[in-house]
């Protein structure tokens, strides 16, 4: 009785991040913050949902398969993201009413550096 209310309560707050993580994509003003849309709420909702399916079937290999999937979502999300961010920094998107740019310096240097140069400008040429 308690296992089956847990399950209840893991899957719903699993379908409720979710929805909130779909909410954020949607409604989010600019790049930046659609990002964490997906990877913070989404990888939690996804947690949630594990845990529901681990507590429903209970056996060693829906668990393990349950835990390796979070592990590789918790570990590529936030990967991902950043790769993301980096990619569009890059090519100009900037955040609206950003003050301070402590990214930019870095970038410069690196574009200033002989042989580090060419590798920014293959990254410009791609835009």
């Amino acid at each position: 009785m308690f296992a089956s209310a847990l399950e209840i309560a893991a899957a719903l707050a699993g379908t409720f991040f979710m929805f909130v993580a779909s909410l954020g994509v949607l409604r989010l003003p600019d790049f930046y913050a659609r990002i964490h849309a997906p990877t913070k709420a989404a990888t939690l909702g996804l947690t949630f949902l594990l845990a529901a399916l681990a507590l429903h079937f209970r056996e060693l290999t829906s668990v393990t398969k349950a835990a390796l999937a979070l592990f590789f979502v918790g570990v590529t999300a936030p990967v991902g993201a950043h790769i993301l961010a980096r990619a569009a920094y890059r090519s100009g998107v900037r955040a609206p009413g950003t003050l301070v740019d402590e990214y930019g310096p870095s970038v410069e240097r690196l574009r200033s550096e002989p042989e580090r140069a060419e590798d920014v400008e293959d990254v410009e040429e791609d835009r």
